[in-house]
């Protein structure tokens, strides 16, 4: 994919740089709720069935509900269910951390709530991935989203340690407030945003006024003429203003049949199902990974996480880089190879636990460059999905997308769960690992495509 605009000249433009700045607000919020919701989890429960719930809870309604959220967002103004929905996000946990305050919370309402800010969520995603396209510029979107992941990861990195800081320091309710604060602002933020569109009528009517201004005046027609010449346009107006509406269950058929019927989109739908059903042993099992596989501490699993982070960090930079000079098909298959190779080096650790500095090296090593990989096939599937996909159909893709792959880390988490009583920690993730380097050697000799070309996406109906 051609790419011709470096960050330095992207952070010129305006538009981005305040979706960005709005992006990276409201990913700071992800992050301190993410760690204040999972502390809180355990200190009203110190359960681990209730933590499964409210895993289950925090991703149940992206699977089930924004299927149906795109087909609905899809007839709506994208920006303003942004807004809307990042205010009602604040107004909700504002409301908890009242709640929290006056010691009304219990597990069930935990429940309850998460289940609520998960739904509007879910109303947010699909509005928030067809919105980018109308802000930067086709040939800048994969410089304009590599930028926005690369930063937003190290913002939830930040956000990450913060959220322990704040919590140790100002209590869970500071958490619960600086996060409903970071919606406030993502809502103002996202309301100065011009789209390109805006920008397009702002230069004509400021370019009609213009002209206005340098032409001579006409001669003085009289009160019939300007009622009718007024009628006329009022008539042209009304007629450019009666827009053929279509029905919500039409709206959704089209985008689920947009789906079926794009090989491509689909394609990237199973490659995005398998990959987290093949991540969650790894992220699932870390801990007693270090803790019976490498027989350390939690200092390394800190060491992993802060590897973890570094490599999706450098991963998401790199990904315009590689697309300028690879395909999506190589991209998938190099770094699906370098997940497999490296989820099942990570799993040797028994081989090596009586050198520690060895250990750390491995561990960390692995981590990073799993990280990596996985961030460049997930920017390069971000973009790659973005630009080809016909901007009438996005938002219901986009819900779709997300959706499918989503619903493989709850059932993977239940599958692994299950086995994990019976094998080791290592021996899942090792079994992982074979199971990425079969998957990605299927694609290498299959036929499955990953690209669209330009005119089919034109034509797309």
């Amino acid at each position: 994919m051609a790419n011709t605009i470096t960050y330095r000249e992207l952070l010129k433009n305006r538009e981005y740089v305040k979706l960005l700045f709005t992006n990276l607000v409201d990913r700071f919020g992800d992050s301190v709720d993410a760690i204040a919701f999972t502390w809180l989890t355990y200190q009203l429960t110190k359960s681990a069935a209730w933590s499964a719930l409210i895993y289950g809870l925090n991703v149940l309604p992206n699977i089930v509900a924004q299927p149906f959220f795109g087909a609905l967002v899809e007839k709506m103004d994208k920006k303003k269910v942004i807004i809307v929905t990042h205010l009602i996000r604040g107004v909700v946990i504002s409301a908890f951390a009242v709640l929290y305050l006056t010691g009304k919370v219990n597990p069930y309402l935990l429940a309850a709530f998460t289940l609520l800010i998960t739904t509007i969520e879910s109303l947010n995603l699909p509005a928030s991935t067809a919105f980018t396209p109308s802000v930067i510029e086709i040939d800048q979107l994969s410089t304009a989203m590599s930028l926005s992941s690369s930063i937003s990861k190290a913002v939830a990195l930040a956000g990450t340690g913060i959220a322990g800081i704040i919590i140790a320091q100002l209590g869970m309710h500071a958490a619960m407030l600086i996060d409903a604060a970071t919606f406030f602002i993502a809502a103002l933020g996202t309301f100065y945003i011009h789209t390109l569109a805006e920008l397009n009528r702002q230069h004509k009517t400021s370019k009609s006024d213009n002209l206005q201004d340098n032409v001579i005046e006409k001669p003085h027609t009289n009160k019939a003429q300007q009622l009718h010449t007024k009628n006329n346009k009022k008539s042209l107006q009304t007629s450019k203003a009666q827009p053929v509406k279509e029905s919500y269950i039409s709206l959704l058929k089209g985008g689920a049949k947009y789906v079926i019927q794009n090989k491509i989109i689909l394609n990237y739908c199973l490659v995005a199902v398998l990959l987290n059903f093949l991540l969650v042993p790894l992220n699932s099992l870390l801990a007693p990974l270090v803790n019976d596989t490498y027989q350390l501490g939690s200092e390394l699993l800190s060491v992993i996480s802060i590897a973890s982070s570094a490599g999706s960090i450098i991963g998401s930079i790199f990904v315009p880089k590689l697309m300028k000079h690879f395909n999506a098909r190589h991209i998938l298959i190099i770094f699906g190879f370098v997940i497999g190779v490296f989820t099942y080096a990570i799993s040797l650790g028994n081989l090596i636990n009586s050198h520690i500095f060895v250990c750390y090296i491995l561990a960390d090593g692995c981590t990073f460059m799993i990280s990596m990989a996985a961030a460049i096939i997930c920017g390069m599937l971000s973009i790659e999905f973005v630009t080809s996909v016909d901007q009438a159909y996005l938002a219901r893709a986009a819900s779709i997308f997300n959706a499918s792959a989503t619903a493989a880390m709850p059932i993977s988490s239940f599958i692994v769960s299950g086995l994990v009583i019976h094998y080791s920690a290592s021996f899942m993730i090792k079994v992982s690992g074979i199971m990425a380097i079969l998957l990605f050697t299927t694609i290498l000799i299959s036929k499955l495509e990953f690209e669209i070309k330009k005119e089919e996406s034109t034509n797309a109906a």
